[in-house]
């Protein structure tokens, strides 16, 4: 299953030194602008790997793509022992704020300090990420942060331990580019921030083996769970960077790996492949931040431009770009039933505008009566220009009007015109199993595709396990539920998992995956995870901890106010 390590003989070149990156102008990305009058603020860029939905400007969404190419470019690289990529998926899709607010829409309760959001689901990936002031290198980092996660999960098969999915994503967090060299190995500002913190002998919550035993979030700390959370972020950093430090660590991170996904237990993995005990852990990353720590400046004459394309959308489209976005997040029903009274609302100003209609059509199909929405779809079906979600809409509605051969049609002709449509192939694949036969090919192939086009959307994962099952092929069966039996941000399908693991070992027939195929799981199942601004963590960590220093100092001068130099001093340095 794995590949030679390719990157390390790109970082064990003699093009690595030990040294800060020289600023260099970056070269101009290709664009191509296609204008619109009376034009909303919103507006759509597309690149190789992207499409942006934006309201901030031409010129920073440029500069982003440019920027997140590169990073592309560099997370292949950095991933090749376990890339299951053609390069070839379908494009994340991207909506750049300028500011938070425009996270509300999406009707899903927003953590403190939140920045950015990760969204997958059956309907598809969402990233949000919110412009901060021009320059920013704080929202840069959680620009890049989000992205690599987002690789992590679309491009590999690696769900487990966290402490590394979190650690690289914090560890290309600080990467920055030019035009040929990129900088690698600096520390993220607030991650070391916080080891600084410890280091000065404040209270810790996590030990290292709490890390690699996947704990985030339970702990006391000084900034509750959002503390505990950063502290994690700072230890998986920092263990992350020893892992990729070294030709020699960087061949055992393949065998550390590839031991979790065999299933042994995470410590006993990280121990038989690097060989220091976890218990040492502690002292031995110290001492590796205090004198073996390096950033790397790597040449790379190669280092890809974005080819973009920008389309401005007109006044009347602007509205709806985040009510579709919301309803494309799988929201529960309470959001969904209020997204489709508000969009029937606006949308009634418009009935000329195409792409109105389609968000009107969608709300209308998921969240009230799909018969609303045919006269629309199906004349925009009859139209020689018609295009794949205009097909996968009117699929959908009549699978839920119970019209399951013409949905078939329907959602066929949506997958011929875009094949890398994975909700129009899960759609397919629910056709099929309403049709009330066994599961023909075609049926098994649409699940399968539908993971393909969306390998981190578990609900899709689960459809595609079961169609493998089905069909005999046991070995790929068993690698789509080991993922998501290893993904614990979404426990409960990592226990349906588990179970059907032990189904399939056991032996299981035809007829029980068949009755679990007919089986679907909840509207408004999706994984979301958030992007947190640190620094205000970790203002929130210092403050409290201040706070805490000066209770103490008063506490110990009531009790010997007459002599503090005796009183008995307070100590910071234990869990």
């Amino acid at each position: 299953m794995l590949k030679p390590w390719y990157v390390a003989a790109l970082l064990g070149s003699s093009a690595v030194m030990h040294a800060q990156a020289q600023q260099q102008p970056a070269t101009p990305p290709s664009v191509v602008v296609a204008g619109q009058r009376h034009a909303s603020p919103w507006f759509r860029a597309e690149s190789q790997h992207l499409v942006v939905y934006s309201n901030t400007s031409n010129s920073q969404v440029a500069d982003l793509l440019n920027q997140l190419e590169k990073l592309d470019y560099m997370l292949r690289l950095y991933t090749q022992p376990f890339l299951k990529s053609s390069d070839d998926e379908p494009r994340l899709t991207f909506y750049y704020h300028d500011g938070a607010v425009a996270l509300n829409p999406l009707g899903v309760r927003q953590p403190a300090n939140a920045i950015g959001l990760y969204n997958s689901c059956s309907a598809g990936v969402q990233g949000y990420g919110v412009r901060l002031a021009p320059g920013d290198e704080e929202g840069l980092s959680a620009l890049y942060e989000a992205y690599t996660r987002h690789f992590l999960y679309r491009y590999t098969d690696i769900r487990a331990p966290i402490s590394f999915i979190d650690g690289m994503a914090h560890y290309f967090a600080s990467v920055r580019f030019t035009d040929t060299e990129m900088v690698v190995g600096r520390t993220p500002a607030n991650l070391g921030r916080y080891l600084d913190f410890l280091g000065n002998g404040h209270r810790y919550s996590l030990e290292y083996k709490d890390v690699l035993e996947q704990n985030d979030s339970r702990g006391q700390n000084y900034a509750s769970t959002a503390g505990i959370k950063l502290e994690f972020a700072a230890r998986s950093w920092l263990l992350t960077h020893y892992m990729l430090s070294t030709d020699e660590n960087r061949k055992h991170l393949v065998d550390y790996l590839s031991a979790v996904y065999r299933d042994v237990p995470i410590t006993e993995a990280f121990e038989q492949a690097y060989g220091p005990k976890v218990s040492e852990l502690s002292t031995t990353l110290w001492r590796y931040r205090l004198q073996k720590q390096a950033v790397l400046t790597v040449h790379i004459p190669t280092l890809p431009a974005a080819v973009m394309n920008f389309d401005t959308l007109p006044e009347s489209s602007g509205e709806f770009v985040l009510t579709e976005a919301a309803l494309k997040s799988c929201p529960d029903r309470k959001t969904g039933e209020s997204l489709l009274r508000r969009t029937a609302e606006a949308a009634a100003r418009y009935p000329a505008n195409a792409y109105v209609q389609r968000v009107l059509s969608r709300a209308q199909v998921d969240w009230g009566n799909p018969q609303d929405a045919m006269p629309y779809l199906t004349s925009a079906a009859g139209k020689p220009d018609a295009g794949a979600e205009v097909f996968y809409l009117l699929g959908e509605a009549q699978l839920r009007l119970s019209r399951t051969d013409a949905a078939r049609a329907s959602l066929s002709r949506a997958l011929t015109l875009d094949p890398k449509s994975a909700e129009a192939a899960s759609a397919l694949y629910q056709a099929g199993m309403k049709a009330g036969t066994a599961p023909d090919e075609a049926t098994l192939q649409a699940a399968i595709a539908a993971w393909k086009n969306a390998h981190e959307v578990n609900t899709l994962a689960r459809q595609a396990a079961l169609a493998y099952a089905y069909a005999g092929e046991t070995p790929k069966a068993r690698n789509a539920l080991k993922l998501m039996a290893h993904n614990i941000r979404e426990p409960e399908l990592a226990v349906w998992a588990k179970t059907w693991l032990d189904k399939l070992a056991a032996g299981v027939d035809q007829a029980e995956v068949v009755a679990e195929m007919r089986l679907q799981p909840a509207s408004g199942t999706a994984s979301r995870e958030w992007t947190i601004a640190n620094s205000m963590v970790m203002q929130d960590v210092e403050y409290n901890a201040g706070l805490q220093d000066a209770r103490s100092f008063l506490s110990q001068q009531s009790l010997n106010p007459s002599s503090p130099d005796k009183a008995v001093q307070a100590t910071f340095d234990t869990r």
